[in-house]
């Protein structure tokens, strides 16, 4: 369904049934389906969970890519919360809608019962230290992640190719789960508009490291040991600084650590969960 929030109409999906939760998806550039199509779906046994398209991603309107900026991002968020009337709502963000989920806690902790922040960063030295884990994990990849941290994409198709190219460097073991991580992108619609905008213009000014403090709301921290993109010492740090944290790393996963370790995941969660 479309909403129309904060003058713009953004692509909503519901499932499930429960506490609401405002699920924010990564990229910038991909979209919601990710999580629909992968073993992150089955939280709709414990929640109901709202996913959208962030404006200028997925299947959402695009009032000029100079509007999608972080205050933009949270504003959406939380108009979607107002017209469908949601109170006290639980946010997930994983990777770059982490960012936003942080972003969203800085501003709108009234409306927020809880934040869960999967396999994501406080600031732009994410991106410095990937590139020396990237080397390490895959020095033949190399051309490739210099041409995604560069944003070096010119048009959707291109942008999906990259994705895909580093596809096995966001998996712990790609050959055992290329399958579930193929479908769960199948439905996938690229923007490289917004990849390029969020890399180019946005990361460089992020930083809510000195912020962190001032969320209060229980958080649950979630990476993988061998992540590449947001590294474990993003989780550590985040961890340090949110006063009301929990964090969990886990070993056998690098980026998607939904898809690798399914029943951990859905463990970790409905526990916790059940405690906040």
């Amino acid at each position: 369904m479309k909403v129309a929030a904060n003058d713009v109409e953004l692509f909503c999906r519901i499932e499930g049934e429960g506490d609401p939760a405002l699920v924010m998806h990564g990229g910038l550039g991909a979209d919601h389906t990710v999580f629909v199509n992968s073993p992150f779906n089955k939280l709709a046994n414990q929640l109901k969970l709202i996913y959208y398209d962030h404006r200028c991603n997925g299947r959402s309107a695009c009032p000029g890519i100079e509007t999608m900026s972080h205050y933009n991002l949270a504003n959406d968020a939380e108009a979607i919360r107002e017209v469908l009337e949601l109170q006290d709502i639980t946010v997930i963000g994983h990777s770059y809608g982490g960012i936003t989920g942080l972003e969203y806690a800085l501003r709108f902790q009234s409306n927020l019962r809880r934040l869960i922040l999967i396999t994501t960063a406080p600031s732009f030295e994410t991106l410095r230290e990937a590139r020396i884990v990237a080397k390490k994990r895959a020095p033949e990849l190399m051309p490739n992640v210099e041409k995604a941290l560069d944003a070096n994409v010119d048009t959707d198709a291109e942008f999906h190719k990259l994705l895909t190219d580093l596809a096995p460097l966001y998996c712990y073991n790609f050959a055992q789960f290329e399958h579930m991580l193929s479908e769960a992108t199948k439905d996938l619609v690229p923007k490289a508009e917004a990849f390029r905008h969020s890399f180019k213009n946005l990361i460089p000014q992020y930083d809510v490291r000195d912020q962190l403090v001032d969320i209060t709301v229980p958080v649950l921290i979630i990476c993988g040991r061998h992540d590449w993109i947001t590294p474990v010492s993003q989780s550590l740090l985040m961890h340090d600084k949110l006063t009301n944290s929990e964090l969990v790393i886990f070993e056998n996963s690098a980026h998607w650590v939904y898809i690798e370790e399914e029943a951990l995941f859905l463990k970790t969660i409905e526990d916790w969960l059940d405690r906040t």
